[in-house]
């Protein structure tokens, strides 16, 4: 290719194996996708509205969109990333939370691209992408090479006891690191917070109980870590736009009629 491209995505819910001559920078704008670099489990992460990805030319990378997803995609031809003095943004494979910087240009691309056409080199977004990127990644490279989190295991932790799961701190101290750098990592990785990410555990697990059996709210509500019925309402309806029970009764009817 010899130009950038700048421009909205949506990944599918496929398993997806892909490697290309040019650097490739993934943000997420909504919705999730699930991706792992250079076939190394420990390269695995989550792209979502707060982090990001970069992917140099030519390393692997296997992918699958985790449902409705929208991401912004920068793809940056390597002559180019040296000639504007960013290759050094490119220079390893790694995820990073975004800064407020990163955000506002991801809105504007949102807000500009909506119509399925892309940005490209002469665009001065497309610089300013360039520019954000390095000034927010360079820094942090060596640790980024580093310091990884297998968030298979911290995943198979949580799942394991979601009515008292292990706290942070206790993570943080098993991955070796201080709290602050685990809830940088964790939020680079995953773009979410370690204390969100459980919350939405807790979420998927109720709505897996609620299909599956016919125990009560309250009783659902205290195996997956809520206090009460009242609170697993509230947090499951502002996640899936419905009530438990009125959940329930969509999947039994559709089960009944299926």
């Amino acid at each position: 290719m010899s130009a950038p491209i700048l421009e909205l995505r949506e990944y599918r819910p496929t398993d997806s194996t892909d490697t290309h001559d040019f650097h490739q920078v993934v943000v997420g704008l909504s919705g999730r996708m699930s991706i792992s670099l250079d076939g190394d489990a420990t390269q695995f992460g989550r792209v979502g509205a707060r982090n990001g990805v970069v992917i140099p030319a030519g390393v692997r990378h296997d992918y699958r969109g985790d449902g409705p997803n929208r991401q912004v995609v920068l793809d940056v031809p390597s002559p180019l990333a040296t000639v504007t003095g960013t290759d050094r943004a490119f220079a390893h494979e790694a995820f990073f939370a975004l800064d407020a910087k990163l955000l506002t240009l991801a809105r504007q691309v949102s807000a500009r691209v909506d119509g399925g056409r892309p940005m490209r080199a002469d665009d001065p977004v497309v610089r300013e992408w360039l520019t954000a990127l390095t000034a927010r990644l360079a820094p942090a490279r060596p640790a980024s090479r580093t310091v990884r989190l297998d968030l298979a295991r911290i995943d198979a932790r949580l799942q394991a006891d979601l009515a008292t799961p292990l706290d942070t701190a206790t993570l943080a101290q098993e991955a070796g690191m201080s709290v602050r750098h685990f809830h940088d990592c964790f939020v680079a990785m995953t773009g979410e917070t370690p204390h969100r990410h459980l919350m939405r555990l807790r979420l998927a697990r109720a709505a897996s109980l609620l299909a599956a059996n016919d125990a009560t709210l309250a009783e659902i509500a205290l195996d997956v870590g809520f206090n009460d019925q009242s609170a697993l309402t509230h947090a499951f309806r502002r996640h899936y736009g419905q009530t438990p029970a009125a959940w329930r009764r969509e999947r039994t009817l559709c089960h009944a009629t299926g």
